[in-house]
């Protein structure tokens, strides 16, 4: 039998194999693509989330700063760092040893940077709330983290409903953010 003219000297065998190999690189590249176009997604995905948990996290930094507002007042008018601040008598003899406490002294200062940082940041929040009409809420975040009410007693004390102190703290908080750390706080 004679073989037709488009197949002198190839076997039937043959073509297939050629044919596979081509959609064989083909189907390849497809998946190369398809491979690239997830990992390109999933690592937007992941940046996404990295941006969300900071963002989540300088939300908490900030509260946890404004819970500790009080505590960390204290502590930069009482903790000693020079044997000159040392008044109780039980130690006078150890006096004279010209003893410094270098970490507790750092933290001291860092500390009263960051107290700076936040009373500059309320003092513009009530400047804000005051242009806004909306002071009584700077007064809601003012009476719960520096006087140390309740939301209840907040509440109570500016005749509102119960979650509105709650609400409106949550809004500070997340301006307050923004001014104690900036891009990071957005």
């Amino acid at each position: 039998m004679k073989k037709p003219e488009g197949m002198k000297g190839e076997s039937l065998k043959s073509r297939k194999k050629v044919c596979n190999v081509q959609n064989s690189d083909e189907t390849q590249q497809d998946m190369t693509e398809a491979i690239r176009i997830a990992v390109r997604k999933a690592f937007a995905e992941v940046k996404i989330e990295e941006k969300r948990a900071e963002k989540k996290k300088t939300l908490y930094n900030t509260r946890r700063l404004m819970e500790s507002y009080i505590d960390l007042k204290k502590y930069i008018n009482n903790a000693i760092t020079e044997e000159e601040e040392v008044t109780e008598a039980a130690y006078s003899v150890l006096k004279g040893e010209n003893a410094k406490l270098k970490s507790v002294k750092e933290a001291k200062m860092v500390t009263a940077m960051m107290i700076i940082n936040i009373d500059r940041a309320l003092t513009e929040l009530e400047t804000e709330s005051r242009k806004e009409g909306t002071l009584y809420k700077y007064e809601a975040f003012r009476m719960h983290y520096i006087d140390g009410l309740t939301f209840e007693e907040i509440a109570d004390q500016l005749d509102c409903g119960k979650n509105s102190p709650s609400n409106w703290c949550k809004a500070i908080l997340k301006k307050m953010s923004v001014k104690l750390f900036g891009i990071n706080g957005i």
